[in-house]
């Protein structure tokens, strides 16, 4: 059996959620960032670019899914810590890198605070599981 069929042999209740989504994307930007401080604290500035440009594309994934028409000031409010984080970004610098981590560290554990919330709401169908969902997986 190819990787294709095992994937699409998933059941609905094993797919990935929209809280693993989301989980796994801070992990992801977050193992990056940290891969990222270890070089700079080492010095080297371009062993660390590639994970930061990686981390700010995570960052500017989980932005464009932040919808403002719903809740419009916690929309904007998320907007606005994902931006600092991508400005924190643009210069590589440890402390830099440590600001954005701390943010999204806080982000990462309100989410992880409410797994289990989202995903029996998920499972009862209040929302569009993720697996019904078009949407492009960011896997930097």
């Amino acid at each position: 059996m190819t990787p294709y069929q095992k994937y699409a042999r998933t059941e609905p209740s094993a797919a990935w959620t929209r809280i693993e989504t989301l989980l796994a994307l801070y992990d992801g930007a977050m193992v990056r960032l940290k891969k990222a401080e270890m070089a700079l604290t080492n010095g080297d500035v371009p062993v660390a670019t590639p994970y930061i440009s990686k981390a700010q594309l995570i960052v500017t994934a989980l932005a464009s899914g932040v919808r403002t028409d719903i809740e419009e000031e916690m929309g904007t409010n998320m907007l606005r810590l994902y931006e600092f984080v991508v400005y924190e970004l643009k210069t590589p610098r440890i402390q830099n890198v440590r600001n954005a981590m701390k943010i999204l560290t806080i982000l990462r554990e309100g989410f992880d605070n409410i797994r289990e919330e989202a995903n029996s709401m998920e499972r009862r169908g209040q929302f569009v599981s993720a697996d019904r969902l078009q949407m492009v997986l960011t896997t930097a």
